[in-house]
């Protein structure tokens, strides 16, 4: 090649140069040969040159849940069967060697039932019982709908400059660790076959996951945020700088309507990140950074900006709230920048630091005479304000010095009015708004705001196992309400999914409220918020449960007394979090004297919230424990064959708290048929200690029947108990089949 394209240079240069052929001109030409044949080279096809490619997977799910003993939080859902099937298509595009095309499509099938076309316009509307709906791939009740995954984009490529743009439903980012990044320590089992895994077989599958875990990186521990809108990633320029834009729509904290009569403000459905609805705000990011800093680091400086269109105080469902709850309308956008610096000090030392400010802009809407018809406010009528900005600092260093023992640290520091909604100060898939609570496992599993502490790793491997040992102090840095969030770990997805309920997508609503019986009660909650405050659906803290993505969580206020919540008086405390884990596995393959894997993992955590500092929550009889919890999962995982794997679990998570109580409203029944009877209600509060114990046995296996093709297959079954409160109890069954084939 490099000799026909230097002789096409000769020849074509010899001829423009015939009328003077002097010496110096050719020499000049022989002088850039080198030069123009490379030029000419990257700018044809080699070998390894793909000018279009297709890849991707077809999947077919099977899941099936039956609800032995029902609780009324799922009286709507005793026994439900989902079919569905997902095709999904990358395609990629090379016209030369400096441009790369892509798009990104995926097309989610439903075989379980037929569909009524009103619900694509009426997403909340319930449907009858002679009608059937798509719930598995949508958070709303619409029809066809796009995997979050498609988008389209193109990268350009040349010499010191290379950069991509893509736009779509969802892009997966990140930028600071307190701008735009997702964080969970959380352990990934086996056990829970993913809906995103990528291709691999089921041999790697085990050993990445059980045999010799994967610990940071890749799709096992995501940190990326996902938007939907146009994203620009300039990842090569001169003098080793990088750099990344974005315009997006604030989908998962929207403050107004999606079509201009609902207020949902959480986790949009697909087809909503398309820009069908306005969600009357913008998501500004930006991002600089120099790479090769002291060789080893790199240095950036971020900005992550959200605001919200004036025009909402139009909406009646956004004005109204504020006005019946006697408060003033008013608008909060968010300001973030950041200065952080990562990378390896020293080859065997780590650091990640990111310091960050917060700024909050209010609009604050007064009422003008000009505006009658929309009870006298208008997007012009308001002044703003400027909150004192906050300074947030995060650190993370992992020390491996101490060979086959590494040390990861993380120190944080969040006062109480930091917000950054996009970082991991926000508790990731349940989005907190701006919510005085407190979480539990809060520093060590996720961060919110108003909080510092430490939290330190240990991460042994030796021989035919592992070990991890996880222990985290934090405390708020000053007074916050007594309202406190859990999650359920052990079987909170299957909950998630089995509901059939809507609400079940947006953390404003009680997860049960979408398909909830009205003439029956439906989770019997303890008491939170009570407060007029809360008629605000952002600022919504009453106890109950809530859902995210395929996550329950429960909330409750820890009061001291019925007097208390008779006088809507919300107790406060700088409260602490303590949280303890052991993890570890061990191949027991040798003692039957077999190669084949067969691993033994074990994971056992216990945690709580107090008000006064407990190195280690071991009861929740301890001074102050406001909320306790023990989670423990034993997963044994067997080689059967390098193609046949099989995998069980035996969970048990025990929750309790001295300071639940729970709400009655009773009627006195009279009839409003005159002015001379009404009716008559009364709040009554009883002490309701929570006791929760759920237990979990299950067997499955997964199947490489064939190249490129798997099959996942689990069996389930849980129960919880409510020990104070018996009618929350419930036994369920769970089954699941997933055939995955890759092309």
């Amino acid at each position: 090649m490099r000799k026909l394209v230097s002789s096409f240079l000769i020849a074509s240069c010899a001829a423009s140069v015939w009328a003077t052929p002097t010496q110096v001109k050719l020499d000049s030409i022989n002088a850039s040969l080198d030069t123009l044949s490379n030029n000419m080279e990257s700018t044809l096809l080699g070998k390894d040159d793909l000018p279009m490619a297709v890849s991707g997977f077809m999947a077919f799910r099977v899941k099936n849940f039956h609800y032995s003993n029902t609780s009324p939080a799922f009286a709507s859902d005793k026994a439900r069967t989902a079919i569905d099937a997902v095709f999904k298509a990358n395609i990629v595009a090379m016209p030369n060697s400096y441009m790369t095309l892509w798009s990104n499509i995926a097309f989610p099938y439903d075989l379980s039932g037929t569909f009524g076309n009103k619900y694509a316009t009426q997403p909340t509307e319930v449907p009858t019982y002679d009608e059937r709906v798509l719930y598995d791939h949508s958070t709303d009740y619409y029809s066809t709908t796009i995997d979050e995954e498609f988008n389209v984009g193109v990268d350009i490529r040349a010499g010191v400059f290379g950069a991509y743009v893509t736009a779509g439903g969802v892009i997966w980012a990140n930028g600071s660790p307190l701008t735009m990044w997702e964080r969970e320590t959380a352990p990934r089992f086996a056990w829970q076959y993913e809906l995103f895994e990528d291709e691999k077989t089921v041999s790697t599958y085990y050993k990445e996951k059980v045999f010799k875990p994967v610990k940071e990186g890749g799709r096992a521990f995501w940190t990326n945020r996902s938007f939907g809108g146009l994203f620009a990633n300039v990842y090569q320029l001169p003098y080793n700088m990088k750099a990344q834009f974005m315009v997006s729509q604030p989908m998962d904290m929207d403050m107004g309507t999606r079509d201009g009569l609902r207020l949902y403000a959480g986790q949009p459905g697909e087809l909503e990140t398309y820009g069908l609805h306005d969600m009357r705000g913008a998501v500004y990011h930006g991002r600089i950074a120099k790479d090769k800093l002291f060789e080893t680091m790199t240095l950036g400086a971020n900005y992550m900006g959200v605001v919200f269109d004036k025009g909402i105080i139009y909406e009646d469902e956004f004005r109204n709230q504020h006005i019946t709850a006697g408060l003033t309308p008013s608008l909060l956008n968010t300001h973030v920048v950041s200065l952080d610096i990562k990378g390896n000090i020293t080859p065997k030392l780590y650091l990640m630091a990111d310091v960050a400010v917060s700024i909050t802009d209010s609009v604050n809407f007064y009422k003008s005479d000009e505006a009658a018809q929309t009870h006298g406010y208008a997007e012009d009528a308001y002044t703003t304000g400027t909150a004192n900005p906050q300074v947030g600092v995060y650190v993370k260093a992992q020390s491996k010095h101490i060979e086959g023992w590494p040390i990861t640290v993380e120190g944080i520091y969040l006062p109480k009015d930091f917000y950054s909604p996009y970082s991991l100060s926000n508790p990731s898939r349940f989005t907190s708004w701006r919510k005085d609570e407190m979480y539990l496992n809060g520093g060590s599993l996720r961060y919110t705001p108003n909080m510092m502490g430490l939290n330190l790793k240990l991460e042994p491997t030796f021989n035919r196992g592992y070990f991890d040992l996880q222990y985290g102090q934090h405390r708020q840095v000053e007074e916050g309400m007594d309202v406190l969030v859990f999650n359920y770990r052990l079987n909170g997805r299957n909950m998630w999914e089995s509901t059939n309920s809507w609400t079940k997508h947006k953390p404003i609503f009680w997860a049960d409220s979408g398909n909830a019986d009205p003439k029956a009660s439906g989770y019997v909650a303890r008491t939170g918020v009570l407060e007029p405050g809360t008629g605000i659906k952002l600022r919504r803290q009453k106890g109950g449960l809530y859902g995210g993505t395929w996550e329950m969580w429960e909330s409750f206020v820890a009061y001291q007394n019925t007097d208390q919540i008779r006088s809507k008086e919300v107790p406060s405390h700088a409260k602490w979090s303590s949280y303890l884990s052991f993890m570890g596995g061990y191949d027991i393959g040798h003692w039957f004297g077999t190669d084949r894997n067969i691993m033994m993992t074990g994971y056992a955590a216990i945690s709580g919230i107090s008000t006064t500092i407990a190195p280690i929550a071991y009861s929740e009889d301890q001074t102050d424990m406001l909320l306790w919890s023990f989670y423990g999962q034993f997963e044994p995982a067997i080689a059967v064959h390098p193609k046949f794997h099989v995998v069980g679990i035996f969970g048990l998570e025990n929750i309790r708290s001295k300071y639940a109580y729970t709400s009655y409203s009773v009627s006195n029944g009279l009839s409003k048929t005159s002015d001379m009877y009404n009716e008559v209600s009364t709040d009554y509060y009883a002490y309701a200690p929570i006791n929760y114990l759920e237990t979990a046995i299950g067997l499955g296996f997964d199947w490489d029947f064939a190249d490129r093709a798997g099959l996942h297959v689990r069996y389930k079954w849980m129960t919880h108990s409510d020990e104070t409160l018996s009618v929350n109890d419930w036994h369920s069954h769970y089954i699941a089949a997933e055939t995955k084939v890759w092309f």
